[in-house]
């Protein structure tokens, strides 16, 4: 009998999975948020005419605010074909200055018989977006083969994880907490599985990965409570309470933020672990004599220049993300002692400082479990 391939396996499991997940999101309608503007659509359109234009450049923003009354053709939707009037704002923040032939999204309400509001939305990203996306996956291929693709692979199932189980499962009440690290073990294995196959050092990433997810709860936990740090101090957690109201999210609200922190470091902690995992067993396959202490004494050694960049890159990126805060500060001239009391430094603080230390300590326990499992080569261990 022919042996099963394996890896053939996990990649037709995985695939049919996510086309699972991609049906379970995409069919899981909920009764409350946008559901309730019965006959708003968002159709793309392609400006035919600009009937008038009350627009001025504004040399500060680098782009056009005023207003303008355009003659659109619709391209989706019962109507598509129809040319439709459409009324167009242009503020600071946001805007599309509209030329013949431009392409856009319209919020499209229809009223009773052939009435009807159209308005421009924004901008039409989506064919760039997947164009930018393809170009990046090719560019993974491109340098790095077949491996870029599996890579590849693992980000596609990530982002359809996130978006079409793990977001309607909480809007539907599960519980967030529990729910994004258990399904951040399941992005963990598939990813690892996906670049790496069933090699012993996949287990050994996986390992110590699992080991930095536990060390973040920890972290979090601790300094959230040292810094009095609720999910309900992220700013932008009026507005969901107010979008969010009359669904079953409840009290899971406040765990959003440790949702959130976890999700944007996963990635740091699991190239941490795979980085230490492949260089101890490239160093075993190098020299097969080698114990666990000079293992681990190589690994740590290697580690100590990872975790130096990975932690500044860790940190950067989440300081960054506050980068225009911290700049309102400065033109407010908001003294010293006000501003490092604020709750928003203390969640920046709690973003960096857990999913570092998380990182730090994944290291170690990487090396640890790498050095055990190549040093019982000269044992003759399994």
């Amino acid at each position: 009998m022919k042996r099963i391939n394996k890896t053939a396996v996990f990649f037709i499991i995985t695939t049919i999975s996510m086309f699972a997940m991609v049906w379970f999101g995409v069919n899981s309608h909920i009764d409350f948020g946008f559901n309730r503007n019965i006959g708003v659509e968002f159709l793309t359109a392609r400006v035919v005419e600009v009937v008038t234009d009350e627009t001025f450049f504004n040399p500060e923003a680098g782009r056009h605010i005023g207003r303008q009354e355009l003659r659109v053709e619709l391209l989706a939707g019962a109507r598509r074909g129809e040319v439709v009037s459409a009324s167009n704002q242009l503020f600071l923040q946001h805007g599309v200055f509209a030329q013949p032939g431009t392409r856009l999204v319209l919020w499209f309400e229809q009223h009773d018989g052939d009435e009807y509001f159209a308005r421009v939305h924004d901008h039409e990203r989506a064919p760039t977006i997947y164009v930018i996306v393809i170009l990046f996956f090719g560019l993974l291929a491109a340098v790095f083969g077949k491996a870029g693709l599996r890579s590849a692979f693992g980000l596609i199932f990530t982002f359809v994880v996130i978006m079409f189980l793990l977001i309607p499962l909480i809007t539907f009440g599960w519980p967030p907490a529990l729910l994004t690290v258990g399904l951040s073990f399941v992005i963990v294995t598939v990813t690892l599985i996906a670049i790496m196959g069933f090699e012993k050092k996949t287990y050994v990433s996986l390992a110590g990965t699992v080991i930095g997810i536990a060390f973040y709860c920890l972290f979090y936990l601790m300094i959230s409570a040292a810094l009095h740090v609720t999910g309900f101090n992220v700013p932008e957690m009026s507005t969901l309470l107010v979008f969010g109201a009359g669904t079953d999210m409840g009290v899971g609200i406040r765990e959003f933020l440790f949702c959130g922190i976890l999700i944007a470091s996963l990635g740091a902690i699991m190239d941490v672990s795979v980085s230490l995992a492949s260089v101890t067993a490239e160093i075993s396959e190098t020299n097969p004599n080698s114990g666990f202490k000079k293992l681990f004494a190589s690994g740590m050694k290697i580690g100590r220049d990872l975790i130096g960049s990975s932690a500044n890159t860790l940190i950067l990126a989440f300081t960054g993300t506050f980068f225009i805060t911290l700049i309102m500060f400065r033109i407010n001239n908001f003294p010293y002692h006000m501003v490092v009391h604020q709750s928003d430094i203390a969640i920046e603080v709690l973003r960096s400082v857990s999913a570092s230390a998380a990182m730090v300590l994944c290291a170690p326990a990487t090396s640890i479990i790498a050095s055990y499992v190549y040093a019982g080569k000269e044992k003759g261990k399994k």
